[in-house]
């Protein structure tokens, strides 16, 4: 017992701590991500701590009888089969085991987003699942489910000039209106969006994500570094139209798909339900923008004549309407 602890002791007094800012976190880390831009220092002030550990003799002993993932109000863990196994809690505690043999970068995949999305639940902070591009100096969230076209559509506004907040995960804040903290400076693409933009797969780094081939793309030179307020969210659908249309979403409707597209939200029901300090957030992230719903037809690339309906109906903000 007395080597082993001299033996954890030593290895922790090398590890180097890496400090980041993402989606309005202060995080110390004993695991390098390198999407995050390293800072010299953070403030120390609901810190956020990373760290490779051993996983209780409890939570292997679920693993081992087919079980996965296990939620309690302040305590979330997971497994991914020849990854790791994550343990989540009290909103300012990651611990990793990782597996065997397993492919890192997919290991730092998780944390990045499914772990921060656990923190930022267990925080109370309100999290939509999108990408958020700045558009009239102000954040525009695009959602929709998996196939929707977020990254396509993002990664066609940021190269026509538009600048970049965040990829997958937009963390709100509200400060008498909401705002949108910035992620990181990096997309995550299928290979349908890497062939549309005609990207050099052999460039990037590549991970097998739950069905897909992604590639991480950097985009340091659009990127946001400082909060946004937030304007509007859009939500992108596929339906049976011949041709792009845009419909604006109005009172108990824009806040039902703002619930609908919690990030990790999912979960929710499984930490208790969403207390009354959640759902007034939700509700005054409703109040102060306007939500539009996109829907483009399925077997035609359609990102041009969507981006034309937004430059028409969403950047000119007018009073919002509930």
């Amino acid at each position: 017992m007395l080597i082993t602890l001299i033996v954890k002791l030593a290895i922790r007094s090398i590890l180097v701590i890496n400090n980041y800012k993402v989606y309005g976190l202060n995080i110390r880390s004993e695991i390098e991500i390198d999407e995050f831009d390293k800072l010299d220092e953070i403030l120390e002030k609901n810190i956020v701590n990373i760290r490779y550990d051993k996983i209780s003799t409890e939570i292997k002993d679920k693993i081992s009888e087919g079980i996965n993932i296990q939620l309690f109000q302040n305590k979330i863990w997971f497994h991914i089969d020849n990854i790791a196994t994550y343990c989540i809690s009290n909103g300012n505690d990651i611990k990793v085991e990782v597996c065997e043999n397993a492919d890192m970068q997919l290991m730092k995949i998780y944390i990045m987003c499914s772990c921060l999305g656990f923190i930022m639940l267990q925080r109370n902070m309100v999290a939509i699942h999108g990408g958020v591009i700045e558009m009239n100096n102000k954040a525009v969230i695009f959602t929709g489910d998996r196939g929707a076209g977020k990254s396509t559509l993002t990664t066609a506004l940021r190269e026509k000039g538009y600048k970049f907040i965040s990829d997958d995960v937009a963390s709100t804040k509200i400060e008498k209106v909401p705002y949108v903290m910035p992620g990181f400076p990096y997309q995550k693409l299928c290979e349908s969006a890497m062939d549309n933009f005609e990207y050099d797969k052999e460039k990037y780094t590549s991970f097998m994500s739950d069905k897909e081939v992604k590639y991480i793309i950097p985009a340091k030179d659009e990127f946001i570094y400082e909060p946004k307020q937030l304007s509007a969210i859009v939500k992108l659908t596929v339906g049976d139209v011949e041709e792009v249309t845009i419909e604006e979403l109005r009172g108990s409707e824009k806040l039902n798909n703002i619930i609908e597209n919690i990030y990790r939200g999912e979960y929710i029901k499984y930490l208790g339900g969403m207390n009354p300090k959640y759902f007034k957030q939700c509700i005054d992230i409703a109040k102060n923008i306007r939500f539009f719903k996109i829907t483009r037809p399925l077997e035609k690339f359609t990102v041009d004549d969507q981006i034309d309906l937004i430059e028409r109906e969403v950047i000119e903000i007018k009073e919002v309407v509930l």
